[in-house]
């Protein structure tokens, strides 16, 4: 199998330009992957968006995705966006 790869995502999402979560991800299809969250000071809607559908992606290829390490911050920002704060615990491939 391939290795893991993994990134960290940053504080806040860059309004000016495309979130570092979108290259990772387009680089690492196909391929195990951990996301860290534990540096994540605000979850918006669009990284948000990134994460469930990358989630459903790598299920859909039975390939491990993993959120790791999530902040208090980032799991209130998935209860301010309506997903339950354990939803990326649920599922985890390990």
């Amino acid at each position: 199998m391939t290795d893991l790869q993994l990134h960290v995502l940053e504080p806040a999402r860059n309004r000016n330009g495309e979130d570092a979560l979108v290259p990772f991800l387009l680089g690492a299809r196909h391929m195990p992957i951990r996301i860290s969250a534990r540096e994540v000071a605000r979850l918006d809607s669009h990284r948000l968006q990134l994460l469930l559908v990358a989630q459903k992606q790598w299920a859909l290829e039975q390939v491990p995705f993993q959120l790791v390490e999530t902040s208090a911050t980032f799991r209130a920002g998935l209860e301010r966006l309506g997903v339950a704060p354990d939803h990326f615990d649920k599922d985890a491939m390990q």
